[in-house]
């Protein structure tokens, strides 16, 4: 195995164990990045120079965390102080922050050290950057973070970081074949990070490994090793109302995953989550965006509508069109539904469902549909997605396991547990 094809844990323990010097560590990925970034185009920002002189302060004998002396990349909605940050956005090229966001600060703060700045969409919505996806250039990786999931799903990064307002890590790490975790709303501080949708915004990392996440978790809360791998009792299948929008290969992919829990006994059950007459958490998430877009996004609207895209342009026009009393339903159903999963289906450790309609669609002008992320990102739990084999077409798929409301180190440990036990994949 290469270095740069090692997860964080991996790096971690062949740097204490003297195989290699985190110097080998950077070198090994420098030689990816420049053989694979003219393909990829993960990276808006990259000074290897620059990152070099970094690593080279750093005694690898003498690291204080897990993550001391380890590149890592950062979606640039986050602010940096020693790189530009544009948020994807023409009104942004060129700026330059003060002071790292919050997340960054911390990871830096336990000797990570920032590669570069990966690319996202414009404003971390629809319309997209220069990333293709490293499986095939002519497909999409996905949005929002899609430099991120790229990047590490190329093996130029063992991790980075992004965020989901929508499925804007579960999508395009499902797409791109990496492990991807949108932690519960609340749980990271996102100071510095660029606001869309305020009430949903969620940090999110890309990983290659389910353990990395309980890593970076614990190294940003401050806290002792946890358990990385529990087997679930009891999982919910979630098949959403948009079961037959699903390609074939994903709905088998589902069916199989879940008979294998079943045979490793692990108890199923069907759930439905919108199952309330009158309930929408799709249309709920749409509305409950727009209407927060529209009003933290409105300075860029008001001064600088000439260089907005299209489709943010219509997102702000639409959330100017809906009333608080809309806004106040969306918010109710979002409540009820959290309920249902903590009340009726409490006794689920997590629910398995899709990442995504299938593969990565072939183009780069859409980043693909959210709509299998939206009602799990407005109830506000924690999601994973594991990569699962590959499609009909060679290209990556996913499976999506969410848990409950800042259940966020038990879903992983169990994501774990099925990550090494239960044979994930599907027929080309």
């Amino acid at each position: 195995m290469e270095i740069y094809e090692m997860s964080l844990g991996e790096l971690d323990s062949g740097l204490r164990a003297g195989a290699f010097s985190l110097s080998e560590v950077f070198e090994s990925l420098v030689n990816r990045i420049e053989a694979r970034e003219k393909i990829t185009q993960a990276f808006i920002e990259l000074d290897l120079d620059f990152v070099r002189n970094q690593i080279d302060q750093i005694n690898s004998q003498d690291r204080a965390t897990r993550i001391s002396g380890i590149p890592f990349g950062v979606k640039d909605i986050f602010n940096t102080k020693d790189w530009v940050t544009s948020y994807g956005s023409r009104i942004f090229e060129g700026h330059q922050p003060l002071c790292d966001a919050a997340v960054v600060s911390q990871l830096r703060s336990a000797g990570g050290v920032v590669m570069g700045k990966t690319v996202t969409t414009e404003f971390a919505y629809f319309f997209p950057g220069k990333t293709r996806n490293p499986h095939h250039p002519d497909h999409t990786p996905g949005g929002s973070s899609q430099g991120s999931a790229a990047a590490v799903a190329d093996f130029m990064l063992p991790f980075a970081i992004g965020s989901q307002t929508a499925a804007s890590v579960i999508r395009p790490a499902a797409f791109c074949g990496v492990v991807g975790y949108k932690a519960s709303a609340g749980q990271f501080p996102l100071n510095g990070a660029l606001t869309l949708s305020y009430s949903m915004d969620s940090l999110g990392f890309f990983v290659r490994s389910v353990e990395d996440l309980q890593l970076l978790r614990n190294v940003l809360l401050g806290v002792s090793p946890k358990a990385t791998a529990l087997k679930p009792r009891k999982i919910g299948l979630v098949r959403t109302p948009f079961w037959s929008e699903l390609d074939s290969e994903s709905q088998l992919l589902i069916e199989a995953a879940g008979s294998d829990l079943t045979e490793s006994g692990i108890e199923l059950i069907e759930v439905d989550v919108d199952g309330q007459a009158g309930v929408n958490l799709v249309d709920a998430h749409q509305t409950l965006m727009a209407f927060e877009v529209s009003r933290s996004r409105a300075a860029e609207y008001e001064n600088h509508r000439e260089k907005l895209s299209d489709q943010f342009t219509q997102l702000v026009e639409v959330g100017r069109q809906i009333s608080y009393q809309a806004y106040e339903e969306a918010l109710k159903q979002r409540d009820s539904a959290e309920k249902r999963l903590r009340t009726e289906f409490a006794d689920c450790d997590l629910f398995l469902t899709a990442s995504a309609p299938g593969e990565a669609p072939k183009g780069l002008s859409s980043t693909g549909d959210p709509k299998f992320s939206r009602a799990w990102n407005l109830i506000g739990g924690p999601s994973v997605t594991l990569p699962a084999g590959k499609g009909r077409t060679a290209l990556p798929l996913g499976v999506q396991l969410v848990g409950h409301l800042n259940k966020d180190d038990d879903l992983i440990a169990h994501a774990g547990w099925i990550q090494r036990n239960i044979q994930l994949g599907s027929s080309n």
